[in-house]
Protein backbone atom coordinates (compact mmCIF):
# COMPACT_ATOMS: atom_id res chain seq x y z
CA UNK A 1 0.00 0.00 0.00
CA UNK A 2 1.28 3.47 -0.80
CA UNK A 3 3.54 2.41 -3.67
CA UNK A 4 3.25 4.02 -7.07
CA UNK A 5 2.30 2.01 -10.13
CA UNK A 6 4.94 1.24 -12.73
CA UNK A 7 4.55 1.26 -16.49
CA UNK A 8 6.77 -0.24 -19.18
CA UNK A 9 7.21 0.58 -22.89
CA UNK A 10 5.59 3.97 -22.50
CA UNK A 11 5.28 6.44 -25.31
CA UNK A 12 8.41 8.56 -25.49
CA UNK A 13 8.46 12.35 -25.24
CA UNK A 14 5.64 12.72 -22.73
CA UNK A 15 5.50 15.25 -19.90
CA UNK A 16 7.46 13.81 -16.95
CA UNK A 17 7.84 14.95 -13.35
CA UNK A 18 10.91 13.74 -11.46
CA UNK A 19 11.69 13.94 -7.76
CA UNK A 20 14.85 13.64 -5.75
CA UNK A 21 16.98 14.77 -2.83
CA UNK A 22 20.04 16.25 -4.55
CA UNK A 23 22.99 16.60 -2.17
CA UNK A 24 25.75 18.18 -4.27
CA UNK A 25 26.00 21.99 -4.32
CA UNK A 26 23.93 24.10 -4.49
CA UNK A 27 21.62 21.58 -2.77
CA UNK A 28 22.06 20.01 0.68
CA UNK A 29 20.16 16.71 0.37
CA UNK A 30 17.59 17.82 2.94
CA UNK A 31 14.82 19.04 0.62
CA UNK A 32 12.68 17.21 -1.90
CA UNK A 33 13.17 18.83 -5.30
CA UNK A 34 11.26 18.31 -8.52
CA UNK A 35 11.80 18.84 -12.23
CA UNK A 36 9.25 18.74 -15.00
CA UNK A 37 9.74 18.63 -18.75
CA UNK A 38 8.97 16.70 -21.90
CA UNK A 39 11.33 13.76 -22.46
CA UNK A 40 13.83 13.78 -25.31
CA UNK A 41 16.09 11.05 -26.66
CA UNK A 42 19.77 10.72 -25.72
CA UNK A 43 21.68 12.29 -28.62
CA UNK A 44 25.08 12.31 -26.87
CA UNK A 45 25.60 8.76 -25.64
CA UNK A 46 23.34 6.87 -27.97
CA UNK A 47 21.50 5.12 -25.14
CA UNK A 48 17.80 4.29 -25.20
CA UNK A 49 17.34 6.61 -22.20
CA UNK A 50 15.35 9.84 -22.12
CA UNK A 51 16.33 13.26 -20.77
CA UNK A 52 14.55 16.20 -19.20
CA UNK A 53 15.77 19.66 -18.30
CA UNK A 54 16.67 19.39 -14.62
CA UNK A 55 19.18 21.08 -12.32
CA UNK A 56 19.23 18.33 -9.68
CA UNK A 57 22.73 17.21 -8.72
CA UNK A 58 24.34 14.08 -7.27
CA UNK A 59 22.30 12.44 -4.56
CA UNK A 60 19.06 12.59 -6.54
CA UNK A 61 19.76 9.27 -8.30
CA UNK A 62 16.97 6.75 -7.96
CA UNK A 63 14.27 9.38 -7.53
CA UNK A 64 11.11 8.50 -9.49
CA UNK A 65 9.87 9.87 -12.79
CA UNK A 66 6.11 9.99 -13.25
CA UNK A 67 4.07 10.55 -16.39
CA UNK A 68 2.24 13.86 -16.20
CA UNK A 69 2.08 16.80 -13.84
CA UNK A 70 2.97 15.47 -10.40
CA UNK A 71 3.19 12.10 -8.64
CA UNK A 72 -0.31 10.86 -9.51
CA UNK A 73 0.70 9.19 -12.77
CA UNK A 74 2.52 5.94 -13.38
CA UNK A 75 6.24 5.69 -12.61
CA UNK A 76 8.19 5.24 -15.85
CA UNK A 77 11.84 5.84 -14.91
CA UNK A 78 14.26 7.08 -12.24
CA UNK A 79 16.88 9.82 -12.01
CA UNK A 80 20.05 8.18 -13.26
CA UNK A 81 22.83 10.25 -14.86
CA UNK A 82 23.89 13.33 -16.74
CA UNK A 83 26.66 14.34 -19.14
CA UNK A 84 29.24 16.97 -18.20
CA UNK A 85 28.85 18.41 -21.70
CA UNK A 86 25.13 18.86 -21.12
CA UNK A 87 24.59 20.70 -17.81
CA UNK A 88 21.17 20.84 -16.14
CA UNK A 89 19.88 17.77 -17.96
CA UNK A 90 18.88 14.57 -16.15
CA UNK A 91 18.64 11.17 -17.82
CA UNK A 92 16.47 8.25 -16.82
CA UNK A 93 16.50 4.72 -18.22
CA UNK A 94 13.75 3.71 -20.62
CA UNK A 95 11.88 0.82 -19.03
CA UNK A 96 11.24 -1.45 -21.98
CA UNK A 97 10.77 -5.19 -22.52
CA UNK A 98 13.88 -6.33 -20.60
CA UNK A 99 13.02 -4.23 -17.54
CA UNK A 100 9.47 -5.57 -17.64
CA UNK A 101 10.67 -9.18 -17.79
CA UNK A 102 12.98 -8.66 -14.81
CA UNK A 103 10.21 -6.94 -12.84
CA UNK A 104 7.72 -9.72 -13.55
CA UNK A 105 10.21 -12.47 -12.64
CA UNK A 106 11.06 -10.72 -9.37
CA UNK A 107 7.38 -10.25 -8.54
CA UNK A 108 6.71 -13.95 -9.14
CA UNK A 109 9.61 -15.10 -6.92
Amino acid sequence: MGASGIEFNTQRGELYTSYGYPAAAPFDGESLEQCQDYGVDDTLGGTDDQAIDCDMTGGSSGGPWFVGDGADGMQISVNSFGYTAQPNVMYGPYLGDVAQEVYEEAAAA
